[in-house]
């Protein structure tokens, strides 16, 4: 225990001192439905979250949040990393690690495999300097400028329609397009309707490719503000169908006058090729994608060909 703090998991009712620990700490606030819907009504568990206290003032705080992963054709639990913070009057006192490595702990004895992230260049030479995190990739935005996009061939017999919420034809095409030796955020059906139709931020549209009663593939986008629309999912196997899915998001991006088109896609992944043919290129900003693994149900956690991310596994997007 660090001296003169006490510190233990997060317990119901301590949301409005984390409230105000978040403002204090970064000088804006933090919407209440945000953290209710991110931590408390997750679809995974309850908030992974540790908390030290000085009394009954609460000085520093770590929390994750659940992030179930798709290893090699099994669910295995893990978490994502989400906000670490101190008050200014309790800096240089050790308390990211302890907290940290009190989390770690909790998570270790919890059975969960590993927790992982996208800190920023601040951050992630905190947890990897403080916290024993190591990189696994370096992930650059891809991106397309819309007005000088080139009409690229793609199979018209290919209709692309949307929908508007999550359906449980969603949550089967994960299996279904599963390859040995990888590994993905968990994309069940609960987890979509959280993650897309629950989400109190942001406004999301959702693209398919119907397959008799089910989809072979999806898209899911959102504005960034007026000017750019993030793919912040992909779930296709075949190229024509990646291919079918950006042109009907880059004919919308045309008529709502969008002037550029954003996503990840990480190089081993199958669908980089199809995209970068698309017109999408590496550009800024990249993001860092590191973490800690915690047992061997995640063989070659730091190797990156084995990964298969987009911009819904962050929680920015």
């Amino acid at each position: 225990m660090t001296k003169g703090y006490d510190i233990r998991v997060w317990q119901p009712g301590d949301e409005t001192a984390i409230l105000e620990l978040f403002q204090a700490s970064f000088g804006r606030k933090l919407a209440p439905e945000f953290w209710e819907w991110r931590f408390r009504d997750h679809p995974a568990g309850d908030p992974l979250i540790m908390l030290a206290w000085q009394g009954d003032r609460l000085a520093a705080h770590y929390g994750a949040s659940q992030a179930p992963l798709w290893c090699d054709g099994e669910v295995v639990p893990a978490a994502l990393s989400m906000t670490t913070m101190t008050h200014p009057n309790d800096r240089g006192k050790g308390l990211v690690e302890a907290v940290g490595e009190a989390l770690y702990e909790t998570l270790r004895s919890a059975d969960y495999a590993a927790v992982w992230g996208f800190p920023n260049a601040m951050i992630n030479a905190t947890r990897r300097r403080k916290l024993a995190w190591v990189p696994v990739d370096d992930v650059p935005t891809l991106s397309m400028n819309v007005a000088a996009a080139r009409t690229v061939p793609h199979d018209c017999a290919i209709q692309v329609q949307t929908v508007g919420a999550i359906d449980a034809r969603f949550g089967t095409l994960q299996k279904a397009l599963a390859q040995p030796d990888t590994r993905a955020g968990l994309r069940d059906t609960r987890l979509l309707k959280w993650r897309i139709d629950d989400n109190p931020v942001n406004t999301y549209t959702r693209y398919i490719i119907q397959a008799g009663e089910g989809i072979a593939a999806y898209a899911i986008t959102k504005s960034f503000g007026d000017q750019a629309i993030d793919v912040i999912d992909l779930q296709a196997a075949d190229d024509s169908h990646v291919t079918a899915l950006l042109a009907a998001i880059l004919e919308q991006a045309r008529a709502k006058s969008v002037s550029q088109l954003n996503c990840w896609c990480l190089r081993m992944d199958p669908a980089r090729t199809a995209i970068e043919r698309f017109g999408f290129a590496a550009t800024a900003p990249v993001t860092y994608f590191a973490g800690r693994n915690f047992d061997r149900r995640i063989r070659d956690f730091t190797d990156s060909r084995r990964w298969r991310l987009s911009m819904m596994d962050s929680d920015l997007y």
